[in-house]
């Protein structure tokens, strides 16, 4: 097994600091008297209506929570092409790039390839899996255009959607199908990727709005460092349609249908002892929703989701996921609402031959999970102060009767301010490869448990938003976490089995500032911070190839992005992250170390004509390429080069 080729500063990271001096220089100059750089305002920006918070239509402003909202026009003008590299620009997301196809992806600690403290949703239908936990990313590549807003809750949101959402949660929200009429197209080619989408909107009869899109995408392999290659090339091609009824004067039905396909290499992420074989995942999902707005004022949905994959990466796997969810929010009596829920989630899988040395013993199972929530909040005051409280309960098939409560507190002493606080419980319930993992690798049998519980945490939050100033706002947010039996592998050789061995105690926050210096500049800075005390086993009979947690997490990062609208219909984008390096790695890397590392992204857009936009991104300018993770299966990370792509987007 190779080494990480440890970074070291090289005379093209002075690149990256000329090309922040001219940034800087550029945004002072006089910029004319051409429209915004954006049509909502900063306080317009932290007004915006969110829903994961409450499962309910509210001002961001309000939310009980750190949520932070990406826009349509921010993913565009960030020049992403995936939702992992869009979640860089939110602060408190910690994102690592494994390899070309895999990422690392958290919020407040336990970033791992399949990162099972974190909720994952597009339109409300859960992306995380009960084989191993966490969520494929390779799988999610949507088309970047059909998005809406991304909001991503930090911090525990288990009352509300339940087991898995314990660190946070992202919910993908995708366009309605009356915002996405008439043809639309993009293309884009660079050093490291290639891909086309397509999308056609239009209506039927006097209520229906209806598209189809599609997107192919191709990825060329990284490399390991100056001589190796990672052989970890992808391609994917996905498929959707999504339509829109009017049903009544009250009612409104959301069909949603969605496929993909994707092949990818090994490559370095075969782990040890597993071959080189292609990798190739299939899969789709069709969704229905039913929103019905009743006479007394209340709001009542329904969502039904089937879902199957079928994948061979660790193993062969076919799975198929089938959830029902209710909701009712109305005013019980003036200032007093009451939101309430219920839902009932069947998964069953088949595993195959392993393609590396872990399988599973039996290979097939099922999984049932029924829960129901009810939360109130009272606003007092005049509206100056709500106080929220809640609670999930329900049980499974593998972990029994769960229960997952919270209480929150908005004060906004006046306006422009807001301060509020949380408390919660949340678990992260035993996935299959904690209970029926069964192989080895060489001579270590590895054995899961069905006695193992629930990770549980306990949380306390706090935050301030301002909002006052016409060019200024700010937010801040902290936190102090609690974890219980978490899951080590822990034993005596050759054997090792799962059990709750650990704990862990977690604190810290996140700052974010939006400016607008001038009518047509706005930058945002942010800065998140971490803190891990972890507990372990005695080190005499834990797994060596377990990874502490404070190994995989990031202490410090920064973050500057700037959006500068020039003039003749020119945008010039930049993008500047720090990340801290990570204090050690598994044992079996060795010495080496992921390093702290500087990226400068930058985009330079023009609009000849109405409906035209020619765009050049450039991304990891600074150096040749860098580590950002180490794999956990005990080999390499590819790194990540230097990249850019010229990109052609296009409405009829």
């Amino acid at each position: 097994m190779g080494q990480q080729t440890r970074r070291r500063v090289d005379p093209e990271a002075r690149k990256g600091w000329l090309m922040l001096i001219g940034l800087l220089v550029l945004c002072a100059l006089p910029a004319g008297a051409e429209d915004n750089l954006l049509e909502m305002s900063l306080e317009d920006l932290m007004d915006v209506e969110v829903t994961s918070v409450s499962k309910k239509a509210e001002s961001k402003q309000l939310a009980a929570a750190a949520i932070t909202v990406l826009t349509s026009e921010d993913i565009r003008r960030g020049g992403f092409t995936s939702v992992p590299e869009a979640l860089r620009m939110v602060p408190g997301v910690e994102v690592a790039r494994i390899d070309a196809s895999r990422w690392a992806i958290s919020i407040r600690g336990f970033r791992q390839e399949f990162a099972n403290k974190l909720l994952v949703m597009i339109d409300g239908r859960s992306l995380y899996t009960p084989l191993f936990g966490g969520v494929v990313w390779a799988e999610q590549n949507f088309a970047m255009d059909d998005i809406e807003r991304i909001e991503v809750i930090r911090g525990p949101g288990g009352t509300l959607w339940g087991a898995n959402a314990v660190n946070g949660v992202i919910n993908i929200i995708t366009k309605k199908a009356s915002d996405t009429q008439g043809i639309h197209g993009q293309l884009f080619a660079g050093t490291q990727e290639a891909g086309l989408g397509a999308r056609v909107g239009s209506t039927l009869g006097d209520h229906t709005q209806y598209r189809f899109s599609g997107k192919a995408e191709k990825m060329q392999d990284y490399d390991i460092n100056d001589e190796d290659n990672a052989d970890d090339e992808w391609g994917q091609l996905r498929l959707g349609t999504r339509s829109d009824t009017k049903v009544g004067d009250a009612g409104n039905l959301t069909v949603l249908a969605d496929y993909f396909d994707l092949d990818l290499e090994h490559g370095i992420a075969n782990g040890i002892g597993f071959d080189r074989r292609a990798t190739r995942s299939r899969g789709g999902d069709v969704q229905a929703q039913y929103a019905h707005d009743l006479e007394s004022g209340g709001h009542v949905e329904a969502k039904a989701y089937y879902d199957v994959v079928s994948r061979r990466i660790t193993n062969e796997e076919d799975s198929h996921t089938l959830d029902l969810a209710l909701q009712h929010d109305f005013e019980i009596v003036p200032n007093l609402g009451m939101i309430w829920g219920a839902e009932y989630r069947y998964w069953t899988t088949h595993t195959g031959d392993p393609i590396g040395p872990i399988g599973y013993q039996p290979n097939d199972t099922d999984f049932h999970l029924g829960d129901a929530f009810v939360q109130l909040q009272l606003d007092l005051l005049d509206d100056h102060v709500a106080l929220i409280a809640g609670t999930k309960v329900g049980g499974n098939n593998w972990s029994g009767f769960e229960y997952q409560p919270s209480g929150r507190i908005v004060v906004k002493p006046v306006e422009g301010h807001t301060l509020w606080a949380a408390v919660s419980r949340a678990v992260r319930i035993p996935t299959f490869t904690d209970r029926d993992l069964s192989g080895a690798i060489g001579p270590i049998g590895l054995e899961g448990d069905r006695d193992v519980r629930s990770e549980e945490l306990f949380s306390a939050e706090f935050g301030y938003r301002f909002y006052q100033l016409e060019r200024f706002t700010a937010e801040l947010s902290g936190f102090y976490s609690e974890y219980e039996d978490l899951l080590s592998l822990t034993g005596t050789f050759p054997a090792y089995t799962f059990e709750n061995a650990i704990e862990s105690k977690m604190h810290g926050g996140e700052i974010e500032f939006a400016f607008l210096p001038i009518d047509r500049l706005r930058i945002t800075t942010s800065y998140s911070f971490l803190v891990i005390d972890e507990t372990l086993p005695d080190p005499t009979v834990r797994f060596p190839l377990t990874i502490r947690q404070n190994d995989s997490d990031s202490r410090h990062q920064v973050a500057i992005r700037s959006f500068l609208q020039l003039p003749r219909d020119v945008e010039f984008d930049a993008a500047m992250y720090w990340v801290d390096g990570l204090e050690g790695v598994t044992p079996s890397l060795g010495d080496e170390n992921v390093t702290q590392y500087f990226r400068v992204d930058l985009r330079l857009a023009w609009r000849p004509i109405q409906g035209l936009e020619l765009s050049l991104v450039g991304q990891n300018l600074v150096d040749g390429r860098h580590a950002e993770y180490f794999d956990v299966q005990g080999n390499q990370s590819s790194q990540v080069p230097r990249s850019g792509y010229a990109m052609v987007r296009f409405d009829l």
